[in-house]
């Protein structure tokens, strides 16, 4: 009996093979969308899940001296030793730091840069890592020893066991000056180590090498005891009057391990430490859930519309003499093979689209980790919910309805109540995803439109030499048609240098704000594409004044009084702690020159920082950071120069290069990947409303197909009929467009308004949301009913 029950159900799938693959495909897609994001959402969410001290590890951070109401997390080296030593409830303490590293020399062969952190011998105690070749405890015991990560070692001396090999690091302010001293242009260590990585790491690094004596500060993770209070620790270590940057204004804070992977600190660069969003994780796991709902929608629609067939097949099957059960069993496996096919085709879906699905997401998951304890038992359940409730309801309800029973339950009220509901929420998702994903492109425009700036903007300093001939370097490019700008700079952009500036409020408070400063040749405005709002021509500033500054708006809409023009006044009688000189000497003092727009470093979450900006061509011999604006149609070929002057004037060096714009739009990832995510589920979404409408269509204008013969005989028109077949969609679409605005827009205005820099959520982008799924309706159902409203109706009368 089953091997006749598998053939009956794969005849009832070949009779309706139409509906059988859309149901088959829909799901896939909506099980593995599913599938996808779970299994991000559980990897971001049990960081070091493996590690059996995660719950004793706390992250370490304080009160920003730079920006009231934020926090950094760089605390002092010494600072965890005294906790150690003072706080019973302090067992371990374990602090990383950064190396830049500009490339990686092996002999005579150099490689791309890669991530150094450096630590105390206290790692094995925190992280489990795996060794695979080597002692780690020496790696991390010697300042000129090192481990390497297993992908590291394999990139760099492929299948060759690396311990005891050296490599040479050269440094990215390797042969800078500082007051008068040269810093080493790279540094040699020999491999003692090579670890193995594990998912859900809390780190990530290609080297890691030891601390040594002089660790100055950086980040602490702790190792505390069970009865650890965050809170009640913070404020104790801030009434027994332990340092902070702010001193005895300041306090400490601590997190869990998870907690800190969801942190972000904007004025710190911390590549060691993987980060990720937690509001990015939860809306990901809402719009597959949706993806799933709709696909669930198109199955049980179908479903409905292929029931009458089953309930006939079932009548026949009674009168041969099919039992209770043998006809319950049929049923159900009907509908279990059915969602079982769609789950294994959405497992090679799912397969195929994990490379893609990291990339937009920023994702590090593997197909091996849908096997793992963590995953395994959510697709197992979701399996289950989805084939056998559904194929015990079915089989069971099927197995006991006449004919008749079937026609009142499924053609009668009740089944378009059910028909009309998952088809109004179905359309409500479509409609809703697709306004989102405007809204969120619109703010990615947004970001887009304050980094243009830095578009083709691309940042070298990295030189190595004692003494780099930058001055050379520009000169070789200034005249070449790739090229539309070359300034020298005595600082990075986005990695500048801060100055705290302080507020004193009239309730005798004290806001504290993030200053940066920006020095360069004249042309620098220029090659910023920074605006003078208000002011003299760069050109005119230099021989106007000594020292001419220019101002940004935001530092204008801080410190100067409102309605009072700064130009012309020096910069000390607005910032009282700013030191522009020799004491005594006005002649020196910094003039302000002009008012220029904002620059935007950090995420536009963010207002801009009050920045000052400094025009000295006297000091150009000094400047060794060298910006350079290529030419947008030849982008190419300008890189292709830059690297060929590179060559020219520094041999055998390694070329490396920032590229501004992609440094700025990473910062923006909150936004970035927002908007990837919504654009991918929003057109999954209407592709699998597609395949739904297709199925209800066809079997709509199937089951019509005598009441459209005979109203063409009875003079009907064609555009009448086909009125008639797609007003009920065009009905659910408008009640859909009631229901979806106002939902929609309570969500997006949440979501912006963690933006200080923001777009409005626009009328027209709900108006395209509703056209957009009109249009996509009228297309799918419009073909089928045009056949239908066009056909000879002798044709479908000719069996009446």
């Amino acid at each position: 009996m089953k091997a006749v029950a598998l053939k009956l159900v794969l005849r009832s799938w070949w009779r309706n093979k139409t509906f059988s693959v859309i149901s088959i495909v829909s799901l896939a897609i909506g099980i593995a969308c599913t599938n996808l994001l779970a299994a991000f959402v559980i990897y971001e969410f049990n960081i070091e899940a493996g590690n059996p001290d995660k719950d004793r590890i706390v992250y370490m951070a304080q009160d920003s001296p730079m920006k009231s109401g934020e926090t950094v997390s760089y605390v002092a080296g010494d600072i965890p030793v005294q906790l150690k030593e003072k706080y019973a409830e302090v067992e371990d303490y374990l602090r990383f730091n950064a190396i830049g590293c500009s490339s990686v020399t092996i002999g005579n062969k150099q490689y791309e840069p890669i991530t150094i952190a450096t630590t105390d011998t206290a790692f094995p105690r925190f992280f489990r890592y795996k060794v695979l070749y080597g002692d780690l405890h020496d790696a991390l015991s010697a300042p000129d020893k090192a481990a390497l990560s297993e992908s590291c070692a394999r990139k760099l001396f492929g299948d060759v066991n690396p311990v005891g090999k050296i490599v040479q690091i050269d440094l990215t302010d390797g042969g800078m000056r500082y007051n008068d001293e040269t810093t080493e242009p790279s540094r040699s260590f020999q491999i003692a180590a090579v670890l193995k990585e594990y998912p859900q790491s809390y780190l990530t690094f290609d080297m890691l090498t030891g601390n040594g004596q002089d660790f100055y500060g950086g980040i602490t993770l702790l190792k505390v005891s069970a009865s650890f209070d965050k809170k009640e620790f913070a404020k104790k270590i801030k009434a027994d009057g332990v340092p902070t940057l702010q001193q005895e204004k300041g306090s400490y804070h601590f997190y869990t391990l998870q907690d800190s992977y969801f942190q972000r600190y904007t004025q710190e660069t911390i590549p060691y430490i993987t980060r990720s969003q937690r509001p990015l994780l939860l809306v990901g796991m809402i719009s597959a859930l949706l993806i799933l709902l709709i696909a669930c929608f198109n199955y049980i629609n179908l479903s409905f519309s292929r029931i009458l067939q089953q309930i006939r097949i079932v009548h026949t099957q009674k009168l041969m003499g099919a039992t209770h059960a043998e006809i319950n069993y049929q049923l159900f496996l009907d509908t279990f093979l059915t969602v079982g096919i769609a789950f294994l085709l959405s497992l090679m879906i799912a397969h195929d689209l994990i490379p893609l699905f990291n990339r937009i997401m920023s994702g590090r998951i593997t197909t091996g980790f849908f096997l793992n304890r963590q995953v395994l038992p959510f697709i197992c359940g979701l399996i289950l919910i989805l084939s056998v409730i559904p194929a015990w309801y079915m089989s069971r309800k099927v197995s006991t309805l006449t004919d008749s029973n079937y026609r009142l339950f499924f053609t009668g009220n009740k089944k378009r109540k059910i028909v009309t509901a998952l088809s109004i929420a179905q359309y409500v998702i479509s409609i809703g995803l697709i306004i989102g994903t405007l809204t969120i492109h619109a703010q990615l425009g947004l970001i887009r439109k304050k980094g243009e700036c830095y578009r083709n903007l691309i940042e070298i300093g990295n030189w190595r030499s004692r003494n780099p001939d930058v001055s050379t370097f520009a000169t070789e490019l200034k005249n070449k048609p790739e090229i539309v700008s070359v300034t020298r700079a005595g600082g990075s952009i986005l990695n500048a240098w801060l100055r705290q500036i302080i507020i004193e409020n009239k309730d005798g408070s004290e806001t504290y704000y993030s200053m940066i400063q920006y020095m360069g040749e004249e042309n620098l405005l220029q090659t910023l594409g920074l605006q003078i709002l208000r002011g003299v021509t760069p050109q005119e500033a230099i021989r106007k004044y000594d020292r001419p500054v220019y101002i940004n708006q935001r530092y204008a809409d801080i410190l100067v009084p409102a309605g009072e023009d700064p130009i012309g006044h020096p910069v000390n009688q607005y910032d009282k702690s700013f030191n522009d000189g020799p004491a005594g000497n006005p002649e020196q003092a910094c003039t302000i020159c002009g008012i220029v727009s904002d620059l935007y470093i950090n995420s536009i979450e963010e207002e801009a920082m009050p920045s000052l900006v400094y025009l000295n061509n006297s000091s150009a011999g000094n400047f060794q950071m060298l910006y350079i604006k290529l030419n947008e149609k030849l982008k190419t070929e300008g890189m292709e120069a830059i690297r060929a002057v590179w060559e020219k004037v520094n041999p055998s060096e390694y070329f490396t290069y920032e590229d501004v714009y992609a440094v700025f739009m990473q910062r923006n990832r909150k936004t970035t990947d927002m908007a990837n995510l919504l654009l991918m589920y929003s057109v999954i979404s209407i592709f699998l409303t597609c395949f739904g409408l297709f199925g209800m269509a066809l079997y709509a204008t199937e089951q019509r197909t005598k009441e459209i013969g005979i109203r063409k005989v009875n003079g009907a028109s064609t555009r009448s009929i086909m009125f008639l077949l797609i007003r009920q969609f065009i009905k659910w679409i408008a009640v859909a467009f009631v229901i979806a605005v106002p939902l929609t827009w309570l969500l997006l205005n949440r979501w912006l308004e963690s933006f200080a820099n923001r777009v409005s959520v626009s009328p027209l982008y709900f108006l395209l949301g509703g056209i957009i799924v009109l249009a996509i309706t009228l297309l799918t159902v419009g073909w089928h009913t045009y056949r239908a409203a066009s056909g000879n109706p002798v044709k479908s009368l000719r069996s009446e």
